[in-house]
């Protein structure tokens, strides 16, 4: 290994310090990097160069992480390489001993094994920080189309991963609860200088009462396969859009009780993220898409308790930040997003007034077009028959029936399936006090009157979509739809013919709670979420 060209002090041995000065420097590089840019956190420094990005482990002991000794910090840089290879295998390319030759330190990226090992560094692909999914959002570049991107993403991921073997201790009750007090429990030293320690003691309570009050359900999750090692850090921050596709770094790879987790902690990271910036159509979105391939809506009663828990993780962060920095201006800064974080949390501990809404259209009428726009906007769960009748029948939401040799999945027994399905679901989204739109045909006035009463039952306000269009534009859409097969509904012309002279006409007890909706026209659906809104005030 020629080491003419470095000029180095002796590092004997390196601390934390020396270490990071002798990595920030271009000859600690086999190939010519140009300006070294150092990233760090409390963790971890990432030197970054003119293609790659090399992550060092600091040699640090922070109780629920352990990089104190040489082994150690080698186990997780190789935990990180697997780990994160799941999701972006593109990215993550090697783990890269660091060696003493002679009076140097450098990376051993030809892995010559010449030197003295004195630690390790994960090496990646080096990719545009401004297309990191946070700036992103910041910059107001953040779209719905990323979102349906990271929805499916997300769900694939999810449903990939094995459940945690059920005799390990993951995912039960007291375990549960672990993280969540130990995020209260870090921030106590800076209560007495931030002012909040009434507010941090009744979010400590909420966070108990509602821990008791799910137990039964945190041990179902458990039984049916929920937990499972996810991604544990999963926001913006650790999201970018690389060769126009969304990849998702940096895992947990550090600590097994905070990374094999329910599947919906992962997800309400990034629910809570996108509502921390104002951005809750995203967030519903997100949810509305991930449930939409997993069908997992037994998680609902648990994403308030999950996403007050991340909120909690990011007041606690930004709590310890302000506490530790000597610059006024920073530290104002940093108090400032501790208590947006405190202030959504509470939020979170709320419960709201429930909202429940059915559509009554054929098909082509344009009611899920319609209801994928206006239900984040409410914000409701979106629950369409077409995807829950393929759900019963074992099939993906675009899955071809007819292709996948299954029989008729349009029967009237599997019709009256489906719609018991989605009155079930649409009780639980009502005991939750989530708003929910049901997107179904509703051409018959006995399924109608199903949902009807569950609202006057449970003292929820309840409408009617009476979404219609031209008749030829009804049979146009139809057949594009049937053709392309890029969406759920398998209706064709026939379908759509019988469903013409078979719908039974709403009420007059039913017109007085409907809207009207002509979709060949143009709907504003910021006003219109805004009335529906106001009918859970």
């Amino acid at each position: 290994m020629d080491c003419s060209r470095l000029s180095r002090q002796i590092l004997t041995p390196p601390n934390m310090e020396s270490l990071r000065e002798a990595l920030s420097h271009p000859d600690a590089y086999n190939h010519e990097p140009g300006t070294i840019e150092v990233v760090e956190t409390h963790i971890s420094w990432v030197f970054i160069t003119g293609t790659f990005a090399f992550k060092v482990k600091k040699p640090v002991d922070l109780g629920f992480l352990d990089f104190s000794t040489l082994e150690k910090r080698l186990h997780c840089c190789r935990e990180e390489l697997r780990l994160n290879r799941r999701l972006c295998p593109e990215i993550y390319l090697s783990v890269v001993p660091i060696i003493r030759y002679g009076e140097h330190l450098l990376f051993d990226e030809d892995e010559k094994g010449e030197g003295e090992i004195i630690d390790y560094a994960v090496k990646m692909v080096r990719f545009d920080r401004t297309m990191e999914l946070d700036r992103m959002m910041a910059a107001g570049k953040l779209r719905g189309e990323h979102i349906d991107t990271l929805s499916l993403l997300i769900a694939r991921f999810h449903e990939g991963l094995a459940p945690a073997p059920p005799e390990s201790g993951f995912g039960l009750p007291e375990n549960v609860i672990k993280p969540v007090l130990h995020n209260f429990l870090h921030m106590e030293p800076v209560l007495d200088v931030t002012g909040e320690k009434e507010r941090i003691e009744i979010l400590k309570a909420w966070s108990l009462q509602e821990h008791q009050a799910r137990h039964q359900l945190f041990l179902d999750r458990k039984r049916n396969g929920s937990i499972r090692q996810c991604h544990g850090d999963m926001h913006t921050g650790n999201m970018v859009l690389w060769r126009e596709q969304i990849l998702i770094f940096d895992c947990i790879e550090f600590s097994d009780m905070l990374s094999i987790i329910d599947v919906i902690s992962d997800l309400a990271f990034l629910f809570m993220d996108l509502e921390h910036a104002g951005l809750t159509a995203l967030a519903w979105r997100l949810l509305n898409g991930y449930l939409a391939e997993t069908g997992d809506y037994c998680a609902l009663p648990l994403l308030r308790f999950y996403a007050m828990y991340r909120a909690m993780v990011r007041a606690k962060v930004t709590a310890i930040r302000y506490s530790q920095t000597a610059d006024p201006a920073a530290a104002a800064k940093s108090l400032e997003e501790h208590r947006s974080y405190l202030e959504l949390a509470e939020t979170y501990t709320l419960k709201k007034s429930p909202l429940l809404c059915i559509t009554f259209g054929v098909s082509g009428s344009g009611k899920s077009h319609l209801l994928t726009a206006l239900a984040p906007e409410i914000p409701a769960i979106h629950l369409r028959s077409d995807v829950e009748r393929k759900r019963i029948a074992g099939l993906k939401p675009l899955q071809r029936s007819k292709q996948e040799g299954t029989l008729s999945i349009y029967t009237d027994e599997i019709s009256r399936a489906t719609y018991t399905r989605l009155l079930e679901l649409a009780e639980l989204c009502i005991s939750e006090g989530i708003a929910v739109v049901v997107d179904a045909t509703f051409l018959k006035r006995e399924r109608r009157k199903a949902f009807m009463e569950l609202a006057a039952l449970r003292n929820t306000p309840f409408r009617i979509l009476h979404v219609h269009a031209p008749e030829t534009l009804l049979f146009e859409r139809v057949q594009k739809r049937f053709r392309e097969g890029s969406d759920p509904s398998e209706a064709d012309s026939a379908v759509l013919k019988a469903q013409l002279a078979s719908m039974e006409p709403l009420s007059a007890e039913e017109e007085a709670v409907s809207i009207s909706i002509d979709s060949s026209q143009v709907t504003d659906i910021a006003a219109f979420a805004g009335q529906l809104r106001l009918l859970r005030s």
